[in-house]
């Protein structure tokens, strides 16, 4: 059970010192530099680009819009912050599509979908 705490707290440690950090981060194994743009304070404003309303599984969007390639990103919601949603690990939105067709059919998208009329933020890599 010690064991379990220490696990836990070291993990919240990490989390916590990952929200302190800078935001630029540059990955060593990789080379790629890596910047968060927005943040809760001052995020970034609707981008009124069709791609990302019409965007359903398409993972290439950011590199489409943007030009870079987003790892991670939350949506601010009229009830405060998303959690950072993970491109291709938590980012399939879970409400279902009105216009699916047939009627009772789920159009799958991705979270990001909302970039187009809602603030957020992301952290990219180039």
């Amino acid at each position: 059970m010690k064991l379990l705490n220490c696990f836990v707290l070291t993990i919240g440690a990490i989390l916590l010192s990952s929200q302190l950090a800078s935001a630029d981060i540059g990955n060593t194994a990789t080379q790629q530099m890596c910047t968060q743009s927005g943040s809760d304070s001052a995020p970034l404003p609707p981008n009124p680009n069709t791609d990302w309303a019409n965007g359903g599984l398409n993972r290439n969007l950011d590199r489409i819009v943007y030009k870079r390639e987003i790892i991670a990103y939350k949506i601010k919601w009229s009830s405060g912050w998303s959690v950072w949603y993970v491109k291709g690990v938590n980012d399939l939105y879970s409400l279902t599509t009105p216009s699916a067709s047939p009627p009772g059919a789920v159009n799958a998208r991705l979270a990001w979908i909302y970039f187009v009329d809602h603030q957020h933020q992301f952290i990219s890599c180039d």
